[in-house]
């Protein structure tokens, strides 16, 4: 009786996590849509690419910049050689990052125009602003 009860408890807790992960989606998608002041035509284009890299930027946080983030944890118990192959880690991954993102931009220029780039950033910035906001005030 007790896993029945356990096990149902993960059940809601794990729906409704993934309820709030999907209702935070789509009011990203609102929020940038409307900053952007995308045509239906142009959102078509944009989202997947937007999609796409943010994608390649989570997969780079998760198995590039995690173990470097673990690695500066325990930085004051590292050798010299350690610490090297740790920076060399790190200049490796701020290259992919920029390298990640000058392809994004490129994608992103054949959609919208250089302004709402600019305005794709600031829309990012504020929607996490504000996110940041509502998760404080709970």
């Amino acid at each position: 009786m007790k896993t029945l009860i356990v096990v149902l408890s993960l059940f809601c807790f794990v729906n409704l996590y993934c309820q709030e992960d999907d209702d935070i989606t789509s009011y990203k998608i609102a929020f940038i849509t409307d900053r952007l002041d995308l045509s239906s035509k142009q959102a078509q284009v944009f989202w997947p690419i937007y999609n796409k890299h943010n994608r390649i930027y989570e997969d780079l946080k998760k198995n590039t910049w995690e173990p470097i983030r673990e690695g500066l944890n325990k930085i004051d118990k590292l050798s010299n050689q350690e610490a090297e192959k740790l920076l060399d880690d790190y200049r490796s991954y701020k290259k992919k990052r920029y390298e990640y993102r000058e392809a994004y931009i490129k994608e992103l220029l054949t959609v919208i125009s250089p302004k709402k780039i600019m305005q794709l950033k600031k829309a990012d910035y504020d929607f996490n602003r504000e996110l940041l906001k509502q998760y404080q005030s709970k």
